[in-house]
């Protein structure tokens, strides 16, 4: 990640925020925590902070969900930036790798689709070898490229209704075609 990257990430959450007003004390605070990260720390998985980026896609009124490998629990497509990475090219690559099926950039959402962020705990994980940490979660509304053929899903994925999900990503339901 370079600085350029990380100066445009800050952009993009005063975007949000402008957008969103009642996110920005939590992008507030986002964005200081970002400040105090070393740059190479937001996509080492050895750091105390990670970027990481979730797909909010829909499909007949039902959002993607998958099923988390070690947590065990129902969430977004979703996974750490890599090196190269922005978060939007993370939450498309991984809603692709979860779920089999292809995403792109919804064109009628302003700042690229970026919906929410979200600071999330991630307990300790020995079998990857990680240390508790935190994700900075940057939350993507895109939508589904029906041109291109599925492919094999990684994880076990679910559609899903609003009165079905964890009251955490209810609002998302706002952002249906």
């Amino acid at each position: 990640m370079k600085i350029e990257n990380i100066n445009f990430l800050k952009k993009h959450l005063q975007n949000l925020a402008e957008s969103e007003p009642e996110l920005k004390t939590k992008i507030e605070k986002i964005s200081e925590i970002l400040s105090q990260t070393k740059i190479e720390d937001l996509t080492n998985r050895k750091s105390k902070v990670h970027l990481s980026a979730s797909a909010v896609v829909f499909k007949n009124a039902k959002c993607y969900f998958i099923k988390h490998p070690y947590l065990k629990t129902i969430l977004l497509p979703a996974g750490h930036v890599e090196n190269d990475e922005m978060p939007l090219d993370t939450a498309i690559r991984e809603f692709v790798e979860e779920t089999g099926f292809f995403a792109k950039v919804d064109e009628n959402m302003q700042n690229f689709g970026l919906i929410d962020v979200n600071v999330i705990e991630i307990p300790e994980n020995p079998v990857k070898s990680e240390g508790e940490h935190i994700h900075i979660d940057f939350r993507y509304k895109l939508v589904l490229d029906e041109v291109k053929e599925q492919k094999e899903a990684e994880l076990e994925w679910f559609l899903l209704e609003k009165s079905e999900v964890d009251s955490e990503f209810n609002k998302y339901y706002k952002y249906l075609e």
